[in-house]
C-alpha cells in the first residue's frame, strides 16, 4: 500500500476536543522485511496522537456522503468525508452496499414499481384474508376491552349523558331488543355480549351505533323521535346485524392493516396509532362501506320480520329522516345511497 494522508477531525483517547488533524499511513517493516501497515493520527502541529495496525482500526461503512469514522483500539477517533481516501486505504471499494443501494440507477425504478405493484396487490386481495384471520385471532376480552373504550369516548368527546327516558320506556325498547336476540341464529346470540345503552346525546341527534363485541348505543333523541315499535326493530336490527357480521372489527382492523401499510412504506408515523385504539377514536372514526350497510339493512329486515314486526319499518325510518331534512344525524355514522329506500323495499318483496 502507498502511503495515505487523509485529512480529518481528531479526537484524543477519553477526550472530547475537536482537533483538525490528519491520518497518514505508512508501511513498517520488521528486522525480517515483513511490512506492516500502520496509521499514525496527527493533530495540526504533526504531533501523533494515536497509532496502531490498520487491522486494529474499525472503520464505520459508508452512509451516503455522512462523515467515516475510525475507531483506534486506544479509544481515539478521527473523522472524514475523504471516502476516496479510505478506499485507498482499505485497498478495497467495495462493501459499501448500504451506500451503494443508496445510489440511483434505472434498476431502482424497477425495484420502487415492484414494491408499489406488491402493496397494491396487498391492499386489494391481500387484506381481507389478514382481517379474517385476525378477527379469528382476537381473544373475546380484547373486543370487550373496544367496547368499553369507545363507550368512555362517546361519553367523554361527545358529551353524552345518563338518559333521561322514563323507565318504562327504556324497559319496552330493552324488551323489544331481546326478542330481537331471540330469533338470531343458533349460537350468534351467545357469540356476542350484546348490551343495549341509552344516552341523551343532543350534538348529534337521533343515532343509533353499534360497537364490535355486541354493545349497542341508542340516544334518546332517536327513542323519541321513533317510538314505534316497526321502526325501532328495523333499526336494532340493522345493528344487530352489523355486530354479527364482525363489521366494525372487519373496518377496524382494514384501517389498520392500511395504516401498518403505509407505515411501511414512507416510515414511523408517530403515537397517532396507540391514541387512537386507547382512546377508542379508532372505531368512532370509522363509517361502515355501503356493502356492509347493505348487508345490514338486509338482516335488519329479515330479523325484524322473524320477531313479529312490520319489516317495512327501517323502510319508513329512511324515509322520515329525509323527508325531514335530518337524515345527516344518521348519516354521519351511516353512510348512505340514494336508492337505500328501493333496496330495503326490494329485501322486505323478497320475504313474501
Amino acid at each position: 500500500m502507498d502511503d495515505v494522508s487523509i485529512e480529518g477531525v481528531a479526537y484524543a483517547p477519553r477526550g472530547s476536543a475537536r482537533l483538525a488533524g490528519r491520518l497518514v499511513a505508512h508501511t513498517a517493516r520488521g528486522p525480517d522485511g515483513a511490512g506492516d501497515q500502520v496509521v499514525d493520527m496527527l493533530d495540526a502541529d504533526g504531533t501523533v496522537i494515536s497509532a496502531a495496525r490498520l487491522a486494529q482500526i474499525t472503520i464505520d461503512p459508508r452512509l451516503g456522503t455522512a462523515p467515516r469514522k475510525l475507531h483506534f483500539p486506544d479509544g481515539a477517533l478521527f473523522e472524514t468525508t475523504d471516502h476516496d481516501a479510505i478506499a485507498r486505504l482499505t485497498g478495497r471499494r467495495g462493501g459499501d452496499w448500504l451506500h451503494g443501494a443508496e445510489a440511483f440507477r434505472p434498476r431502482l425504478v424497477a425495484v420502487v414499481a415492484g414494491v408499489v405493484l406488491a402493496a397494491f396487490l396487498l391492499w386489494r386481495y391481500g387484506l381481507d384474508l389478514l382481517v379474517t384471520a385476525a378477527i379469528a385471532l382476537t381473544p373475546p376480552f380484547i373486543i370487550d376491552q373496544i367496547d368499553a373504550g369507545t363507550v368512555q369516548t362517546v361519553d367523554l368527546v361527545m358529551r353524552a349523558q345518563p338518559t333521561e327516558l322514563p323507565e318504562e320506556e327504556q324497559t319496552r325498547i330493552a324488551s323489544l331488543f331481546t326478542t330481537l336476540l331471540t330469533e338470531l341464529p343458533e349460537g350468534e346470540a351467545e357469540a356476542h355480549d350484546f348490551t343495549l345503552e341509552f344516552r341523551a346525546m343532543p350534538r348529534i341527534g337521533p343515532n343509533a351505533f353499534a360497537l364490535p363485541g355486541g354493545t349497542v348505543i341508542i340516544t334518546d333523541e332517536f327513542a323519541k323521535r321513533f317510538p314505534q315499535e316497526d321502526v325501532l326493530a328495523g333499526v336494532l336490527g340493522h345493528e344487530i346485524g352489523h355486530v354479527v357480521a364482525q363489521h366494525g372489527l372487519r373496518q377496524m382492523y382494514r384501517s389498520l392493516s392500511i395504516y401498518f401499510l403505509v407505515g411501511f412504506l414512507a416510515g414511523d408515523t408517530g403515537p397517532f396509532l396507540d391514541e387512537l385504539l386507547l382512546e377508542g377514536n379508532l372505531l368512532l372514526s370509522l363509517s361502515f362501506s355501503r356493502a356492509a350497510e347493505q348487508e345490514a339493512d338486509a338482516f335488519g329486515v329479515t330479523l325484524s320480520n322473524a320477531a313479529g314486526y312490520d319489516p317495512t319499518g327501517l323502510a319508513v325510518f329512511f324515509q322520515r329522516m329525509g323527508g325531514a331534512g335530518g337524515g345527516a344525524e344518521w348519516l354521519s355514522t351511516h353512510p348512505s345511497s340514494e336508492n337505500r329506500v328501493e333496496q330495503i323495499e326490494g329485501y322486505i318483496d323478497a320475504l313474501e
